[in-house]
């Protein structure tokens, strides 16, 4: 008995077989082999634990026992901010004036949109010819997308750039010298996949090639060329030397600049447009467009009624996910796991808030609330040997293999494929068989990365960050969570759709590398002092034998990196719709934010004031 106490005892740091020699002389001999109090306490855990075990295995009970709490490598999250605050939108008492006044707004949005229609009609000589037509309509473009009401003017707008960008050499020469219009178009045509060549802004360089400092004063211009700088590509030495100058000019402009631009360049230098969240960008631009005093006053209203219109909509959605995760009453039996039932929305908004994409955020919200779960299980609960039962059932995806599970599990596996059943209905109304079972193997496929997760923390093995990444592009969630926007995307997402996702396009992996590595490096700030698998920036400053901010550092060049890899997964022509691609590079701008000086996700009070702004405060019209 003694021999098989200490071979679980030194399973739990060196995992070798039992071995038959004295336990106290084998513990004096090897405490050197213990990196730290940490480790030995670990193997404790799994003393105690794995003596539970083989007490039960010849007891003849039914049901095993669990890991005591205090033992397991418990995360210790914040509370949700929310409580029931977004659960009662929609009271029978407040229904009938809810739909009275959504009726108004979307009354006056069709008359808006036609007026604004009206406005996008170019004449196509005009750009051939005149070029002052098409800097306008660019202006007008650029209003309309920043104010987020873009999307009203999706088909008018591409057949406008369509037809503008063959002609632009043609028609640029009427502001050959203006730097705020040709960054303009520069931004606008590689937002929509056009490769406007950066050379273009060689006429604004010396002959070092160095931006003349006669522009340094231009602050529109210095202002439209530093967010231009963000849709580079690999090579472009041009923008990297434009963000550079502009950066440094904008800084030093700025106590000089009126109260409204100052606004403007303080924000942009924050928060570039590029990476910024599409709706919280356009809830900031409608109060910075209200100041500017050539304003169109027609532009500006349709975009108050249409943020005040959808964000009734974006509430109704909420209501149901608040109560549904409420009914699921899933923290009563897990209440290890985060809850952010909230920031799930408020991301899913992030990703998709076009109106007619009620499904794709109800699909995505649920699935990263699930994801979610099934990740602090992994992370922050679940004992070596629960989560290789768990691993197993998912693979099985069969509930008859819920009774291989401990206790606390079964609700999750349960609420797992609960889900995925009232996925597989809702798609099913709409005659789209093919899309869920994709993201089951999705699943399958993430709980496989999080075994190997399970596996090296078990060993204490750190891996290189070749290993690392091969595992965590996946672990990350942000293939899955990409699928899951897919399938509530509805026929646009095609079986080749899905199947050019699960084939790891560069972009998408650009996306999971932004994720995974800006998490990594806000996560080895809070993961310190329990039970953890090695970060990136763990993996790498042991690989290369660098300090943690040396290794943050090198961290930060990937994700640039990867952002560069988007903006050119973003140009046309692209393998599938762009308004499937487009989700990614919303998911790339999500993480970004969230996760920009920390862990956005579990410190939630990062996003507070954005879900208030997005969800409660409407736009006084």
């Amino acid at each position: 008995m003694s021999n098989w106490w200490f071979g679980c005892f030194r399973s739990g740091v060196e995992r070798p077989v039992a071995c038959v020699v004295s336990p106290p002389i084998i513990l004096a001999r090897s405490w050197w082999r213990w990196r730290d109090l940490k480790d030995l306490a670990f193997a404790l855990r799994n003393l105690i634990f794995e003596g539970a075990n083989f007490l039960f295995e010849n007891s003849g009970l039914k049901e095993k026992p669990t890991m005591p709490d205090t033992l397991r490598p418990l995360g210790n999250f914040p509370p949700s901010l929310w409580g029931d605050r977004f659960s009662s939108f929609t009271l029978d008492t407040q229904l009938y004036m809810i739909m009275q006044l959504l009726k108004k707004y979307s009354k006056e949005v069709e008359v808006l949109k036609e007026e604004v229609k009206d406005m996008l009609v170019l004449d196509h000589d005009d750009v051939g010819d005149g070029g002052k037509s098409g800097a306008e309509k660019m202006v007008l473009i650029d209003a309309l997308e920043r104010l987020g009401v873009s999307y009203l003017f999706q088909k008018e707008i591409e057949e406008l750039l369509e037809n503008m960008f063959p002609k632009f050499e043609k028609y640029s020469h009427v502001f050959h010298d203006n730097l705020f219009m040709l960054s303009l178009h520069f931004r606008v045509f590689r937002q929509h996949g056009y490769d406007l060549s950066s050379e273009t802004f060689e006429r604004f360089t010396d002959s070092n090639g160095e931006f003349k400092e006669t522009i340094s004063n231009d602050v529109m211009g210095m202002l439209s060329l530093y967010e231009a700088t963000f849709l580079k590509t690999h090579g472009e030495d041009i923008l990297d030397k434009a963000f550079c100058f502009t950066k440094a000019g904008l800084e030093s402009l700025k106590p000089h600049l009126s109260s409204n631009l100052a606004e403007q360049v303080t924000h942009a230098l924050y928060q570039p447009l590029q990476r910024g969240i599409p709706r919280v960008e356009a809830r900031h631009y409608i109060s910075v467009y209200e100041k500017d005093a050539s304003r169109n006053e027609k532009l500006l209203r349709l975009a108050k009624i249409d943020f005040n219109r959808v964000q009734m909509l974006h509430k109704e959605e909420l209501c149901h996910i608040s109560r549904w995760w409420k009914e699921w009453d899933l923290r009563s039996h897990i209440p290890h796991v985060r809850d952010r039932a909230m920031e799930c929305f408020f991301y899913s908004t992030a990703v998709c808030f076009e109106p007619q994409h009620s499904l794709a955020r109800l699909v995505l919200t649920k699935t990263m609330i699930m994801i979610s779960v099934l990740d602090d299980t992994y992370d922050a609960y679940g004992t070596y040997e629960e989560l290789k039962c768990f691993t197993n059932a998912v693979q099985r995806w069969d509930m008859n293999a819920i009774d291989q599970l401990p206790k606390y599990m079964k609700p999750i596996y349960k609420a797992l494929l609960n889900v995925h059943d009232e996925f597989h209905l809702e798609m099913a109304k709409k005659e789209i068989n093919y899309s869920v079972q994709y993201l089951e193997e999705a699943y399958k496929e993430i709980v496989l990365c999080y075994d190997v997760e399970t596996e090296w923390l078990k060993k204490g093995y750190v891996q290189t960050m070749e290993e690392h990444l091969a595992n965590a592009l996946v672990s990350c969630t942000s293939p899955l969570l990409t699928t899951a926007a897919f399938v509530g995307m509805g026929e646009i997402a095609t079986p080749e759709a899905f199947q050019w996702l699960q084939s790891q396009p560069r972009i998408l992996m650009a996306c999971s590398t932004i994720f995974r590595v800006i998490n990594d490096i806000q996560s080895s700030k809070t993961e310190e002092g329990r039970d953890h698998v090695t970060t990136g920036v763990e993996c790498y400053m042991k690989q290369h034998g660098v300090s943690k901010p040396e290794a943050v550092h090198e961290l930060f060049k990937i994700i640039e990196n990867a952002w560069i890899d988007i903006n050119e997964g973003m140009m046309r022509p692209t393998m599938i719709s762009r308004d499937l691609v487009i989700r990614i590079l919303n998911f790339a701008c999500l993480y970004g934010v969230v996760y920009k000086y920390n862990d956005g996700y579990t410190q939630s009070e990062c996003t507070k004031d954005s879900i208030i702004a997005l969800y409660e405060d409407s736009i006084p019209i």
